[in-house]
């Protein structure tokens, strides 16, 4: 169990969901559910595009 005290405040979820289409070619989204932290998800999504 986390301590607030020793890691700070949670501000946000970044999740990535990996999807595969019709010929087996994996894709992905990037959702946030705080907008505190869209520029982790940017991060994420611009080095996933990199593979």
């Amino acid at each position: 169990m986390q301590n607030d005290d020793e890691h700070g405040n949670k501000c946000g979820t970044v999740t990535v969901t990996v999807y595969k289409d019709k010929t087996g070619q994996p894709y992905f989204t990037v959702t946030t559910d705080t907008d505190e932290v869209l520029p982790v998800s940017y991060v994420i999504e611009d080095t996933l595009y990199l593979y």
